[in-house]
């Protein structure tokens, strides 16, 4: 199949950009061949006592959760050699004395110059000792044998009031509690089905005459994309009535002339949203071969999207791309507040739905990745930030989490997905730019130190972690998707067929979240994530700057808001 062609005139100046995505086969092998690994939460480089004890409770609050679902056994005291945990700092400056006290407790601190937190390595009877804690060994449901303590470390007397707060003492990188994260990665069926879904499928709802619009910075081959079908209809094509496995042909369109290099992105998007609404047209849009490179990003998104939606009224909109909000690297407040308004205008002429995705470094969506690349560093102060446009009021953010499902496949639980050793995890924040909007009211929403009034993201999250993500094609070969850059397009997918239940498109979407997670509706609309965090925020009741006001349960969000839109 030969994909319609169409050209527009957009400028581009996207020298030096690339998408931003988790790295799953490295992240696998890290995580799976190394099953000691510590994963102990970063705390926010604003941190202070406070924050300590609220870090502190939501390590028990995890503990509690896993010990009563995980079914974890108790092995008995931990045979680690030694074991590495982080503390959060009062301040910036190098903490002397708490480094000399825990040099004559035998404890090796790592830190550096201008990080207001540290690593703590040690034997682990020294760290219960000093820490009150006693480390565990455990066995979880699965056979792997992890290490814990059964109840938070507390702040050392004898450190000086240099330290403020402990982290959690484990290395159960995927925590127990997880009752069924799919082996094999999902199919469409179990992606479906996991977040009721299927009841618009039976209807006949899979989204025919609707459109999703993709802006991409890397390509996709039609090879990828016909291997993806063929595989998807062997896989799935014996649940009779569960997925119409025969409409997986294509209809989709190329802007801004032939597409990029294939690099992962672009091709996973277009799968998720496929396999989820099969009979949708897709528009793909190739910033980096539309017009001169003479624009600014913001002018290049601005225009991207204002074009896309005149072109394609009613459209929903999945943009897995992100840039620092406060960076001024590749925009200013002033660019991201006209565009901000631009996006307004075009879901008030248009009746659009933009998703974009919150990040993919836990909170810290600030790490220079151009015109330097500090990933993989230890995180500074100055990393801490959100992305735009996720930022964007006018914009609805996703965030990620790590979908867990029972045996038959159906919907169990899902927690934040944080990697915080590898810097990575569902971005999360409060915009510096943007005032909270109007409509940004729902139980735990405000409430932070540093919420000041403004703007917090993500709005909603969905899956994200390359664990439970979904069976991809890339290059010919089997994949997983992952990062908040499979989040969102599985949230464009969802909405597409939610638009077609309705008969008309939902439009700007945020006002009609935070309504159904203000009041009462006829069904739960959303699955709340409330334990866990990234690196700096945690998850709780209601919303959180880690996964939002929750995941969607497709087929109960399209009846309340049939129930409330006019």
């Amino acid at each position: 199949m030969t994909p319609k062609t169409t050209r527009w005139t957009l400028p581009r100046d996207l020298r030096g950009l690339r998408p931003g995505r988790p790295f799953p086969s490295l992240v696998k092998g890290a995580v799976l061949g190394v099953s000691l690994l510590v994963a102990a939460l970063l705390v926010s480089a604003n941190s202070n006592a406070a924050v300590g004890r609220e870090l502190a409770a939501a390590g028990a609050a995890w503990r509690e959760a896993t010990s009563a679902t995980g079914g974890a056994r108790y092995i008995g005291r931990t045979r680690q050699k030694s074991v590495t945990f982080m503390v959060s700092l009062s301040s910036s400056r190098r903490p002397s004395c708490f480094e000399r006290w825990a040099t004559g407790a035998g404890l090796l601190i790592g830190w550096q110059a201008g990080q207001e937190w540290a690593t703590v390595t040690g034997a682990p009877g020294a760290v219960d000792r000093d820490f009150a804690v006693t480390i565990n060994d455990y066995r979880a449901p699965d056979g792997r044998v992890f290490f814990a303590t059964p109840r938070p470390a507390a702040v050392p007397s004898l450190a000086c009031g240099e330290v403020s707060g402990v982290g959690d003492i484990h290395s159960a990188v995927i925590p127990p509690s997880m009752e069924d994260v799919p082996g094999s990665l999902l199919d469409p069926v179990d992606l479906l089905r996991a977040y009721d879904a299927l009841p618009l499928i039976a209807r006949g709802d899979l989204g025919r005459g609707r459109t999703i619009v993709f802006i991409e910075t890397d390509g996709y081959t039609m090879a990828d994309l016909a291997t993806f079908a063929t595989k998807m209809q062997q896989c799935c094509g014996a649940v009779p009535g569960e997925h119409p496995l025969s409409h997986y042909g294509y209809d989709i369109t190329n802007v801004g002339g032939d597409t990029a290099k294939e690099e992962g992105e672009a091709i996973m998007d277009l799968e998720t949203a496929h396999e989820i609404a099969p009979e949708a047209h897709l528009v793909y849009v190739n910033l980096l071969g539309a017009g001169p490179s003479t624009a600014s990003l913001a002018v290049l998104f601005t225009d991207a999207i204002g074009s896309a939606a005149t072109h394609y009224p009613g459209a929903v909109f999945s943009i897995s791309l992100g840039f620092c909000e406060t960076a001024g690297v590749f925009w200013q407040p002033a660019d991201l507040r006209a565009l901000n308004s631009a996006v307004l205008s075009d879901e008030e002429r248009d009746h659009v739905t933009v998703f974009t995705s919150s990040g993919d470094t836990g909170g810290l969506d600030c790490t220079p990745t151009y015109p330097t690349n500090d990933a993989g560093k230890p995180p500074t102060a100055s990393f801490k930030g959100v992305q735009g446009p996720a930022t964007l009021p006018a914009v609805t953010g996703v965030g990620g989490t790590v979908l867990s499902t029972d045996s038959n496949g159906n919907y169990a639980g899902e927690e934040p997905w944080s990697w915080p050793l590898l810097s990575q995890g569902s971005g999360g924040g409060v915009s510096q730019v943007f005032a909270q909007p109007s409509w940004q009211t729902a139980p735990g929403t405000g409430g932070p130190a540093d919420y000041n009034n403004h703007r917090q993201v993500p709005d909603v999250s969905a899956d994200a972690d390359p664990y439970s993500g979904n069976l991809i094609v890339q290059g010919g070969q089997f994949s997983g998707g992952s990062g908040t850059s499979l989040a969102t397009p599985i949230w464009a997918g969802f909405t597409t067929l939610i638009n077609q239940f309705l008969t008309k498109p939902v439009g700007f979407f945020n006002p009609i979240l935070y309504r159904l997670a203000r009041g009462s509706r006829p069904y739960p609309p959303f699955h709340q994530v409330g334990v866990g965090g990234n690196d700096y925020y945690a998850a709780g009741p209601g919303y959180n700057m880690v996964t939002g006001l929750g995941t969607p349960d497709v087929w109960n969000l399209a009846r309340d808001i049939s129930a409330v839109q006019p």
